[in-house]
């Protein structure tokens, strides 16, 4: 695994090279809206083209799952799961709060998680077991009780704007429960900021694979609970996540009980 890390942590820091070298200097008019209102540009494409390549390169007989580019190499037990940039529309306004994300899960288990922001120089990671690390020193999970204090973290589907009531009713109940809300634009980066303790839960609906494989294992090795919205373990295959300190989830889990669209 330590090897599996070594690679990964390479091609992550390459790709987001690549990220820095293009940020505020790409707009809307370079890239394309591949479904409505979810934009991709060669920077996405690129960053997933080197991650791919640094990986399979070392690892020929693993899969490779990226958003952008879907399957590649060999049917495995052992996938790659990547988002190349989580956080394309912040990327294309020049907000600093973009993310890479990578994950190796083994028969469907996440077993080593990294996020990197390379423009603030952040980076996140796990191997199961290990811990979580923020630019290698520990980090936990938020330890207040006292929710009222506390920032939680959500996003609304803009890809599914018909959910909207839905999740605007679990938003309304717990906007007075929080002391505030964030919603930053990276669900990787986000499940990183609850392992870190900054947010003591976050939730979102819709969610991929690669948005939450890497970040949901950071947050279990940060001491974290992560669950579906039914307080099950189905979140990669939902991608309806939340995470966050046990108190937290409860309370997350409570607002969404008695709503019939799940």
């Amino acid at each position: 695994m330590e090897q599996y890390f070594k690679v990964a942590l390479k091609a992550v820091k390459e790709a987001g090279s690549f990220l820095l070298k293009h940020f505020r200097s790409v707009s809307y008019s370079e890239a394309e809206e591949k479904k409505a209102n979810d934009w991709v540009s060669f920077v996405d494409k690129g960053s997933e083209n080197i991650i791919r390549k640094r990986i399979l390169s070392q690892f020929p007989f693993h899969s490779f799952l990226g958003e952008e580019e879907g399957v590649a190499g060999i049917k495995s037990d052992c996938v790659w799961v990547v988002d190349p940039l989580d956080g394309t529309k912040n990327f294309l306004h020049g907000i600093d709060f973009f993310s890479i994300s990578c994950a190796l899960l083994d028969k469907g288990e996440p077993k080593l998680g990294i996020v990197f922001n390379p423009a603030r120089d952040e980076l996140f990671y796990a191997i199961k077991g290990q811990g979580a690390f923020k630019n290698g020193e520990k980090i936990n999970v938020s330890s207040s009780v006292n929710l009222e204090r506390c920032l939680f973290a959500t996003a609304f589907p803009f890809r599914e704007k018909e959910k909207f009531d839905f999740l605007n009713n679990i938003f309304k109940k717990l906007y007075f429960v929080f002391s505030d809300v964030r919603r930053l634009g990276s669900a990787a980066l986000d499940l990183c900021y609850v392992a870190e303790g900054i947010f003591v839960v976050f939730y979102e609906y819709g969610l991929s694979i690669w948005d939450i494989a890497a970040g949901s294992l950071i947050v279990e090795e940060a001491g974290g609970l992560v669950t579906d919205f039914q307080g099950g373990k189905e979140y990669l295959r939902t991608g309806n996540i939340v995470a966050g300190s046990e108190k937290a989830v409860a309370t997350v889990l409570e607002a969404i009980r008695g709503n019939n669209d799940r």
